[in-house]
């Protein structure tokens, strides 16, 4: 193991540097006593004490890489120990050398304690202590976070708890909780932590949050959490899975919250980090509970227009502090408009959004060269129905106008399907193309051929840059398909040549699928969402990543029914859709309100081909809703 390998180095080098005095005194060589020999036994010496003082912690090269996470494979602190010293410091051992500067938050204590909590790592060992003396009479959970890491930068495959009290009692209740987890947070291995926050006259006897308070409110009124200033009264991390147990907690009444911990400083910061809210007040009793959070954006303040950036002659791009949407009030003409010092005015023609970009680009024409122009958007939202601030909704910029010979050409930035093997493409879906900048379906061509005959084609303009083509009559399944784009030839200007752009099969026949099924408790509020899956497999962890999405709504008695899928492995997932916007709600700091109830079974869902298949059939004693 590197850590072997490590620490024999390291015994090597300091019994090289014992031993080199002997060696110098025992040498056999004839020119022991001369005075070379003594500047050469010199130079032996020194030069093994350049090579001590010159190691790194850092992991060997050559040999396989290392993937593997570190583990826990032993404690000076017994767990579930009682009458434990109020002088906290205990050290951890691991099965392989871990980072040797750990960063702050990296370690969490439950409930908060009035030091510091310290750690410092020195190979294999992390050592824990605090600053001040813990509370008498008081169970503590210390949660070790998948920030520690080992040499080769692999984090904790689940964070580890202990638990211990300083007193006779050890209190023994305790909560499981699950994180709705994107797959981009399973792969860059970011798991979110798990906050408590008590509720009520308690929260007056917590000497923790005497630094947290409001003073201009008395302690009848400071019976709620301001959960993005005050640290929670117990705190534990989610695993690979969104999984997880908190315990060693005290009956009671608490609002509970899960976010990503960017900065490790156990605190909410709504601006930069997501956030989800469970349905509260939470009641903590001896009967256990499970609690639910997906993760979503809860900052509340405006969208404001930031930037005002030249893309072409005609492009001009806006740049928004928030993904906006392009809803029909940007069709308005005097929604967004350009005017110069004089009052004059020009509006857009036009207006799009590239892929994987979230600024919004105008399309103007009549802009005069070398002239300072001030952008004004009226009315603007995101997703979320965040509004824009009318009193940050402007921005200057001056337009220069660019040879046409520096005009980038028009290119295609993205097609869907992508891949030129793609083979399940679903009947009834339209060709996706995406152009760099803006163009007009009327002078553009395409031909389609489907099993190599041509068909007729029809092309829907979405907006400035997006264009959807489809064939008639629709693609069937178990059929190879051809897009080609008729140009003008390059040398005989009255000839036209095809362009092949993509080639790509519809799905089997025998592939396609479709569900039907009851959802527990569900009602025409439920949306029911499957999601492709794969698993990489590895060693010892395993890694989902989602694919494809497919969504279906619910009567009023629970039932739903989905086809033209393809079938595979998927993620089930249905939630109660109660503000009507057709997403899975995190909840909300300003007002506070609970993210929507949502379920998804732990077991995969492998839905065979055929239409014949139902719901209960494929995964048994789905939870209510």
């Amino acid at each position: 193991m590197e850590r072997d390998r490590i620490e024999n180095g390291e015994l090597r080098m300091e019994n090289s540097f014992t031993n080199s005095g002997s060696f110098c005194k025992n040498s056999q060589f004839s020119i022991l006593n001369s005075q070379l020999s003594k500047t050469l036994c010199i130079l032996i010496i020194i030069g093994v004490q350049t090579i001590l003082s010159c190691a790194t912690v850092a992991p060997p090269s050559g040999g396989p890489e290392d993937k593997l996470p570190p583990r826990v494979s032993g404690s000076t602190l017994v767990p579930n120990s009682r009458n434990q010293s109020v002088n906290l410091d205990l050290t951890l051992q691991f099965d392989e050398w871990i980072i040797q500067k750990p960063p702050s938050g990296a370690v969490a204590i439950s409930p908060p304690i009035s030091g510091r909590l310290q750690i410092k790592a020195k190979g294999d060992k992390l050592r824990i202590y605090s600053t001040e003396p813990l509370d008498s009479n008081t169970t503590y959970t210390l949660t070790v976070t998948n920030a520690i890491k080992d040499l080769r930068n692999n984090p904790l495959e689940k964070p580890f708890q202990i638990l211990f009290s300083t007193g006779d009692i050890l209190d023994s209740l305790q909560t499981d909780f699950s994180v709705l987890l994107h797959d981009s947070l399973t792969r860059k291995k970011k798991f979110p932590v798990v906050a408590f926050y008590p509720i009520g006259e308690v929260r007056a006897q917590k000497k923790y949050l005497e630094r947290f308070r409001d003073s201009t409110l008395t302690a009848d009124i400071d019976t709620f959490p301001n959960i993005t200033r005050e640290i929670p009264l117990y705190i534990a991390q989610a695993d690979s899975l969104g999984k997880g147990t908190l315990q060693g907690m005290q009956a009671g009444t608490y609002l509970a919250v899960a976010f990503l911990d960017e900065n490790n400083n156990q605190r909410l910061n709504v601006e930069t980090e997501i956030a989800g809210i469970a349905n509260f007040p939470f009641e903590l009793t001896e009967e256990k509970k499970l609690l639910r959070f997906s993760l979503g954006d809860l900052d509340t303040s405006s969208v404001t227009l930031e930037a005002v950036t030249q893309r072409g002659n005609r492009e001009i791009e806006l740049a928004f502090s928030r993904n906006i949407v392009l809803d029909s009030l940007f069709l308005q003409k005097d929604n967004c408009f350009f005017t110069t010092l004089s009052k004059d005015t020009i509006f857009h023609s036009d207006f799009y959004t590239e892929p994987n970009n979230k600024n919004t680009v105008l399309v103007i024409d009549g802009l005069r060269n070398d002239t300072l122009y001030t952008a004004t958007c009226l009315y603007a939202r995101d997703s979320l129905g965040r509004m824009l601030d009318t009193t940050r909704n402007t921005a200057k910029f001056r337009f220069k106008r660019i040879p046409d010979n520096e005009v980038p050409p028009t290119t295609i930035s993205k097609m869907e399907p992508s891949s030129r093997t793609a083979t399940d493409f679903l009947p009834g879906h339209p060709i996706k193309l995406y152009f760099n900048r803006p163009v007009s379906a009327d002078t553009l061509q395409f031909r389609i051929y489907v099993n190599e005959d041509s068909v007729n084609v029809e092309v829907k303009q979405i907006d400035a840059i997006h264009l959807e083509i489809y064939s008639n009559p629709p693609f069937g399944t178990d059929s190879k398909i051809k897009l080609d784009q008729v140009i003008k030839d390059t040398i005989v200007d009255t000839l036209f040549r095809e362009r092949t752009l993509v080639q790509f099969s519809t799905i089997s026949r025998l592939k396609l699928a479709s569900l039907k099924g009851n959802i527990p408790g569900g009602n025409a509020q439920t949306i029911v969402v499957l999601q492709e899956t794969t698993i990489d497999r590895g060693r010892r962890t395993s890694i989902r990543t989602l694919g494809r999405e497919f969504s279906a709504k619910c009567n009023e008695a629970g039932d739903f029914e989905m086809e033209g899928l393809p079938a595979g492995t998927y993620r089930l997932l249905y939630f109660k859709d109660l503000n009507g916007d057709g997403r899975l709600n995190s909840g909300s700091v300003w007002p506070l309100s609970a993210g929507e109830p949502w379920i998804s079974p732990e077991e995969e869902l492998i839905l065979p081909g055929g239409d014949d298949n139902f719901l209960k059939e494929l995964i048994k004693d789905l939870p209510s809703l």
